[in-house]
């Protein structure tokens, strides 16, 4: 009995430092990292312009531009090791290239996250009665395909999709 005990023991213990050699190999100093070592050698995910969104406790949400003109979102945790990257979500279908013809022009999302593309003339944007906080592009990327556009995201815990109400108000609160 004593025996079966160690051997449980010791196994417990080999299956944790192989568990902490594995989080520690993905783990790095800075987010900017993580994200980079996300992206490297994958086709189309070439990390174009890196913006922060927001950094909170040990999570980060950070947006990037793809060679491609995409915006892809990325969920980033803290654990002992460092940072490392959480879900990654594609905006197929947000190009900063194409033509924003309404306020609420479409979104994508992985998780709680959802983002999108609005137009300048959108002040304040909800989703499902939060407010969601709104990013000018032209501030981080240079360009005529950003002049005007801004991306705006919110986590919001939802199951059903299709559930969702979206609302834009300009700078006098009137509904876009």
């Amino acid at each position: 009995m004593r025996r079966r005990i160690i051997r449980v023991a010791i196994f417990i213990v080999l299956v944790g430092i192989f568990y902490l050699y594995e989080d520690n190999k993905r783990s790095f100093s800075t987010p900017l990292e993580a994200i980079y070592h996300q992206t490297d050698n994958k086709e189309g995910f070439t990390v174009k312009k890196v913006f922060a969104s927001s950094e909170v406790n040990n999570r980060a949400d950070y947006f990037y531009i793809t060679n491609s003109n995409n915006i892809v979102a990325v969920q980033l945790s803290k654990g002992w090791f460092g940072w490392r990257s959480g879900s990654l979500s594609t905006g197929s279908g947000l190009n900063i290239n194409d033509e924003i013809s309404e306020p609420t022009n479409g979104y994508t999302g992985s998780g709680d996250l959802l983002f999108g593309l609005t137009t300048e003339q959108v002040d304040r944007f909800e989703v499902n009665n939060i407010q969601a906080k709104l990013i000018p592009l032209d501030l981080y990327i240079e360009g005529e395909e950003t002049k005007g556009k801004k991306l705006w995201y919110v986590h919001i815990k939802t199951d059903n999709r299709e559930s969702i109400e979206i609302r834009a108000y300009d700078k006098l609160n009137k509904e876009l």
